[in-house]
């Protein structure tokens, strides 16, 4: 089994949770071969994550530096907010970036946790896909900003199981380059976005329990299609199930959230189970981050938090699917 994830020196201690859970919970794999795309990741904790990789017999872990993304494939990014780096389009060079004998991994944000063994998924029939993932949580204005066909379903990249042999005989890093110069370097949700529209109903949509993100936690079904209007969008049944059985937990943020599970005082619905795996790394002892989300950022939680969710999801929900993607598009 082959996975990558990537992450900054700054993320190392984050990057560890993810992996402990993905190495407890997978003991009986034959091989895990993780693959780390390192952003200046310190020899020290390079040192901590091979003493964690250690400790499993069936475990492997390869560095690889990670490359200026937006000068080695001449993609002239631009960017889109401050807090969001070109880091993030590494998961569409993996053809490149992995060894030529992994034709199939698994990619995942280092957010992200393993709650159950990956075996199943991991080895699905991918038939003719190049991917497989889990339809992310979108309003129809936001399909039509991005020109995508109306039967295909827009997907969260956090977790993607790729089919490396079929985007490396179909040259699809190319294709991504290409679109990219097209659009000038700009592409809203980036990465995310390349990857839904060159690929429309060429990713296998599978169940949200193997990638259960924040939002599905948060809210009721009601208040959930309130604030995104998401029609293309999975049944109430599903996601209940996603949430009771989680197989990979993705610890999105949002403004609904006190903090993500590493952050001082967080108030995020996985903080036990992230605790549960830090406590068998290195970092188990250090500090967790502290806040550093501005005035703002904080006003506008606590401001929301007040509001009945009834409420305060209609009034963001038409900022969200009304507002944004209109100014979204004045901006591309």
């Amino acid at each position: 089994m082959n996975v990558v994830l990537h992450s900054s020196d700054l993320f190392s201690a984050v990057l560890a949770v993810s992996m402990v859970s993905i190495l407890e919970n997978n003991k009986g794999e034959e091989t895990l071969n993780f693959f780390v795309i390192e952003h200046e990741i310190s020899e020290s904790h390079k040192g901590d994550l091979c003493n964690i990789i250690s400790k499993y017999q069936n475990a492997n872990l390869t560095f690889i530096p990670m490359p200026d993304i937006n000068t080695q494939f001449g993609l002239g990014l631009k960017m889109i907010k401050s807090i969001w780096l070109f880091d993030s389009y590494c998961r569409l060079f993996l053809g490149t970036l992995l060894p030529q004998s992994v034709d199939r991994v698994l990619y995942l944000d280092c957010d992200t946790l393993c709650n159950d063994n990956l075996r199943n998924f991991y080895n699905i029939d991918l038939e003719d896909y190049y991917a497989a993932g889990v339809i992310d949580c979108l309003s129809d204005p936001y399909y039509e900003l991005f020109d995508m066909d109306k039967t295909s379903r827009y997907c969260n990249s956090g977790m993607l199981l790729l089919n490396l042999k079929k985007w490396r005989e179909d040259n699809m890093e190319n294709t991504v380059a290409d679109y990219v110069r097209s659009k000038n370097g700009y592409v809203f949700f980036m990465e995310q976005s390349v990857v839904n529209i060159l690929l429309q109903n060429k990713i296998k949509i599978v169940h949200p329990r193997y990638n259960t993100y924040t939002l599905m936690v948060a809210f009721s079904h009601e208040n959930l299609r309130r604030l995104r209007r998401c029609t293309r969008y999975y049944s109430d049944s599903e996601i209940d199930e996603a949430i009771k059985n989680p197989v990979i937990i993705h610890l999105t943020n949002g403004f609904y959230v006190k903090g993500r599970p590493w952050i001082e005082g967080n108030q995020h619905p996985f903080r036990d189970l992230f605790m549960k795996y830090r406590a068998l790394t290195p970092w188990k002892n250090e500090p967790l981050f502290q806040d550093k989300s501005d005035w703002k950022q904080k006003a506008v939680t606590t401001f929301v938090n007040v509001l009945p969710h009834r409420i305060m999801c209609s009034v963001v929900g038409w900022i969200y699917n009304v507002w944004r993607p209109k100014h979204i598009k004045k901006r591309m």
